[in-house]
């Protein structure tokens, strides 16, 4: 039999830049088509501690565009995930969340829940693509001075943003990005106009677009993730001076394009009415 090191300094040495992201705990909520991706990458990148939120079940049609096939349905994504990464990247402890944010009937319940899943976490990563969610916890992140990143995508995946907020450092809130996008002085990226479409036999509106389009949004939020989290680091991973990626993978008439990318400082917007220090 052929032997192979696979210590977790064996497996670092690889990534050097990488080697004290094992100290590091991130909170990833929303496992949908850039989630998920997303913590399979962090685990590879070897992160300490990975804890996951969602609450949906793999439906059969999202399999065209989420990481595991037709094993995957019927089975919380959580649980997917998790029993994936224990199996294959052992040094990376992942903890499973099942929870809808916003929907369980005890208050108290509802806030322990959040609370525990963010105590002692190092970055908050938000690919929920829900307003109100991104709304509550880049709040918490700014409460609890915890590093920030949310990520979104467009109709048709045909651009996406990320947006980062870092205690002390970046100077707006979540509600200056927002106020940002409604006046243009950030764009809003590339969307299909045809907008959401409903499924047969599926209860909810959902988009169109491909899983590989997706992945270009989800690998640049972890390569945000992983500066951030690095950014003390001597010899560490490279940093970024933005804090706003916006990306459009299509022209206005829907034709493809290579990833065009503007970046932007997240800065405080006149208009805003937040009283938080970030």
């Amino acid at each position: 039999m052929r032997a192979a090191r696979a210590g977790r300094e064996d497996l670092t040495a690889r990534i050097p830049e990488l080697s004290q992201l094992c100290k590091k705990t991130v909170t990833v909520v929303g496992l949908g088509c850039l989630g998920a991706p997303s913590v399979l990458e962090l685990a590879r990148c070897g992160i300490g501690e990975i804890r996951i939120i969602d609450f949906d079940i793999v439906e059969t049609g999202t399999i065209v565009r989420w990481p595991f096939g037709l094993t995957a349905v019927g089975k919380y994504k959580t649980d997917v995930i998790a029993d994936f990464i224990k199996i294959n990247y052992p040094y990376t402890k992942i903890v499973p969340i099942i929870h809808k944010i916003g929907e369980e009937p005890n208050p108290e319940k509802r806030l322990d829940i959040l609370e525990s899943s963010l105590d002692n976490t190092d970055l908050i990563f938000d690919a929920t693509a829900e307003i109100g969610v991104q709304h509550l916890l880049s709040d918490l992140a700014i409460e609890r001075s915890i590093a920030y990143i949310g990520l979104s995508a467009t109709a048709g995946n045909w651009g996406g943003m990320i947006f980062r907020i870092r205690p002390q450092v970046t100077e707006g809130c979540w509600l200056c990005f927002m106020h940002h996008l409604n006046d243009q002085s950030i764009p809003t990226p590339a969307a299909d106009p045809a907008g959401l479409f409903q499924p047969i036999g599926c209860a909810d509106l959902t988009f169109t677009g491909s899983g590989f389009d997706a992945s270009i949004i989800s690998l640049s939020g972890v390569r945000l993730a992983v500066s951030t989290l690095t950014a003390q680091q001597e010899k560490g991973y490279p940093s970024f001076d933005w804090d706003v990626a916006i990306v459009n993978l299509r022209d206005e008439q829907g034709g493809a394009t290579v990833p065009v990318w503007k970046t932007f400082n997240l800065q405080k917007h006149p208009s805003c009415s937040c009283l938080k220090g970030v």
